[in-house]
């Protein structure tokens, strides 16, 4: 895993890689791919010199019949949602719900992910502990 980061502190550039044996895999095969893993140059010295992942690959397993099936691009999101959240507040228990509902304010609870904020009225909060029970 590497990082490479701007001056002002945001990531330039991040890579890594996870390498999976296949059931059939050889002795002989996994002890040449574990020699050649500690011979390469970091992750971060790679991307550094503008290898794309391809690139990577081709380096550490060119010659052991490499094939790449398929792409797909990379992309941060998260799948944070109301209702996960909502099941998420749930997860603390009857005796926590009970307390927010008591305090008779409402809830805002923050993903800390993707920095999106989720408010739950009281109403909604009696709705959650229905639904825990």
């Amino acid at each position: 895993l590497g990082v490479l980061m701007n001056k002002d502190n945001t990531v330039r550039e991040a890579g890594g890689f996870i390498i999976q044996l296949m059931p059939n895999a050889t002795d002989e095969f996994i002890d040449k791919l574990e020699k050649r893993i500690k011979e390469i140059k970091s992750v971060t010295n790679m991307l550094d010199e503008g290898m794309t992942p391809e690139d990577i690959l081709e380096h550490i397993l060119g010659d052991m019949d490499l094939q790449i099936l398929d792409t797909v691009p990379t992309e941060f999101y998260c799948n944070c949602s109301k209702e996960r959240v909502s099941a998420a507040v749930i997860s603390v228990g009857k005796e926590e719900l009970q307390k927010m509902i008591d305090e008779g304010e409402p809830i805002e609870v923050n993903c800390h992910f993707c920095n999106s904020h989720y408010k739950f009225s009281v109403d909604e909060l009696k709705d959650m502990l229905i639904k825990a029970r």
